[in-house]
This record gives C-alpha cells, sequence and structure tokens, in this order.
C-alpha cells in the first residue's frame, strides 16, 4: 500500500539548525489547514519562517511560474511539458477527500443518496427541486422538500474544481460533453464562492443547497455530507477510511507523479479523492531560502503523520516514495550549478 496512516501522537523533533531564513507559498485552499498545522509545529524547532496562503490552485501555478514565491502547493497535477516549460519540479504531499455537503433542515449527515449521475443532473440544472423523481427514487425513506436546488461552485481557479469535474466528466457523458474538465469553467447555475471556506460558508448559509468542499470544510461548518455510489456500485460514506481505500490505488511511478484519483474500483472507495502536489525551481535564485524549504518538507515527510490524520488528510509517506521525492530534489541547483540537496 502506497500510502499508510498513524493514529499516534505527535513525532519527537530534534533541533533544527537555521539562519533565520523566510520561505513564502500560496496555492491550494484543499491543503491549507493541515498546511498550518505543520508550520506551527515547525515553527517550534527552527527559526525559520515559514508562510503559506490559501488562494486556490491557479493562482499557486501563477505565481510559482513568476517566481514571486519560493513554493507553490496545487491540486491541478502538472504535466511534464509543463514542468520543463517553466523549470518545474513536481511532488505530491498529501491526499484527501471532496466530498459533497447539503443544507436541507431535518437531514443529518451521510443519510441523502446520490449516484455521480443524479450529481452531474443538478450542476448541469436539469434536476431543480430536491423532490426530484430521480433523487427520490435513490432516497425513498427521506420526505424532501419541494424546494429549489442552488448549487454551489468555485468562482475562483480551483482544484477542487479540477477534481470535482474530473469526476462529473467520468461518471456523466452529458457533463462531459457539454463541460468538460476545468479549475475553472462557466458553470451552468448557481452561486461562486472563493475558497473552500467561501463554498461551505455559502451552503450554511442558504437553505435547499449544495456544494462540494473538502473534506474538513465540512467538519468546520458542521454540514451535513452526502452519501455517494461509487463505481463498485455501494453508497459510500466520506471519511478517512474511505479516502485510504481510493488513494491506496494511486500508481506514483510516473515520472511526474501525475494521478487523477476519481471514481476507482472498490467496494470502500470514496470516489472523489483529490492529491495536493508542491510545486518549486529547478534553478534556485535564493540558496538559503531554499535550502530552508527543503528542511521543512523534509520534515513534513517525517513527523507530518499525525496532523495530517488529525485533520483527515494522507500524508504521502510510503519509504519508496519519500526516497524517490527527496532524490529528484538534488536536480535543485543555485546559480553556480551547486546541488542545494541534501543540505550540508
Amino acid at each position: 500500500m502506497l500510502l499508510r496512516f498513524l493514529i499516534a501522537g505527535i513525532a519527537s523533533f530534534g533541533l533544527i539548525a537555521s539562519a533565520g531564513a523566510e520561505v513564502n507559498g500560496i496555492g491550494a485552499t484543499f491543503p491549507l489547514p493541515v498546511m498550518k498545522s505543520w508550520i506551527d509545529d515547525y515553527q517550534k524547532v527552527s527559526k525559520t519562517i515559514i508562510r503559506y496562503e490559501g488562494l486556490g490552485s491557479a493562482e499557486g501555478i501563477r505565481r510559482i511560474t513568476a517566481r514571486t514565491v519560493d513554493f507553490a502547493i496545487t491540486d491541478i497535477a502538472l504535466t511534464q511539458a509543463e514542468l520543463s516549460h517553466d523549470d518545474l519540479l513536481q511532488f505530491p504531499l498529501v491526499v484527501g477527500g471532496i466530498v459533497l455537503v447539503v443544507n436541507l433542515p431535518g437531514l443529518e449527515s451521510d443519510q441523502l443518496h446520490l449516484t455521480g449521475e443524479v450529481l452531474a443532473d443538478i450542476y448541469l440544472g436539469k434536476i431543480k427541486f430536491w423532490d426530484d423523481l430521480a433523487i427520490r427514487s435513490l432516497n425513498p425513506t427521506l420526505n424532501l422538500p419541494n424546494k429549489a436546488i442552488t448549487p454551489v461552485h468555485r468562482e475562483d481557479g480551483s482544484g477542487s474544481s479540477f477534481t470535482f469535474t474530473s469526476y462529473l466528466s467520468r461518471v456523466s457523458n452529458a457533463w462531459d460533453e457539454k463541460l468538460g474538465i476545468g479549475s475553472k469553467i462557466k458553470w451552468p447555475s448557481g452561486p461562486g464562492a472563493k475558497g473552500n471556506d467561501g463554498v461551505a460558508s455559502l451552503v450554511a448559509k442558504a437553505t435547499g443547497s449544495i456544494g462540494y468542499v473538502e473534506f474538513l470544510y465540512a467538519q468546520k461548518y458542521k454540514l451535513s455530507m452526502v452519501s455517494l455510489k461509487n463505481k463498485s456500485g455501494v453508497f459510500v460514506q466520506a471519511n478517512l477510511n474511505t479516502f485510504s481505500a481510493a488513494a491506496a490505488k494511486a500508481n506514483w511511478q510516473s515520472q511526474n507523479y501525475y494521478q487523477v484519483l476519481t471514481n476507482l474500483d472498490g467496494a470502500d472507495s470514496w470516489p472523489i479523492v483529490g492529491v495536493s502536489y508542491v510545486l518549486l525551481h529547478g534553478n534556485s535564485q535564493n540558496q538559503s531560502d531554499t535550502q530552508e524549504m527543503l528542511q521543512f518538507f523534509d520534515w513534513v515527510y517525517k513527523n507530518g503523520i499525525p496532523n495530517a490524520n488529525r485533520y483527515s488528510y494522507l500524508l504521502i509517506h510510503e519509504n519508496s516514495v519519500v526516497d524517490r521525492i527527496q532524490n529528484s530534489w538534488k536536480v535543485i541547483k543555485d546559480a553556480n550549478g551547486k546541488s542545494l540537496y541534501p543540505v550540508k
């Protein structure tokens, strides 16, 4: 199994030497909660200042390409051609679940059952009311209201949207033909919001709404989640175990680690799972900051499992994969062509 998780206490840290550098990152809101927790713990053992701001995957890609940040995190994996064009390295950091949340008074979490086809028709604007026959047939015991559905989406360039639309394209020919996959698309209906926080907040306020967010945001806003029918025909609930079942099917052997973990086989697999990737440059313009950044991510891979699990993420932690990732860091060089990893 390429990913494993441990429910354990925080690993003990050794003091990390640091010259007080500042490392700045921007990108996906998907991993923002666990990134904040790692940074908080890392600041206890290092003088290096690490900053990470969640402005969306698309903005992260834009900023790292323009070299205005030291690293970016994206839920939109780049192709090898894109990476080579902009002198970028890409490696996976965490895996987590995208969940559907609804605001229907009296409905408890996981009670509502939906299929991918029905979900696509909701976001296409074909299914407009909660008591539509297509929804009622999946939920014969629920008293669904004759209330309009408000499908909420991300308005910013988002890896969550990329993962969600990838799923919809795999389960719905109508969606694939009309809209396809994208981090920012022209949604047929419903309001948009910025970030996972924005979508969750809007769903929490709007009765009759449905939205897609990273799992932790559903918990943060105490929203009811949907049970989804997976590729094996089983209605599954969103949790760390079903995310792990899907993530176990990942194949990290490709050069750039590109994976789309949606609608995978397995009775226990959650059907909408996303991967957060770190992007950084192969040619460094600041030796000190680059080395401190690599030390931070080295620390995360060694110590980050407990925090990842606490926030319902799966840290990429299989030894052979982490070894490959760290070996890839050896190609990162300073202006004189000197390798900056391992840090001396």
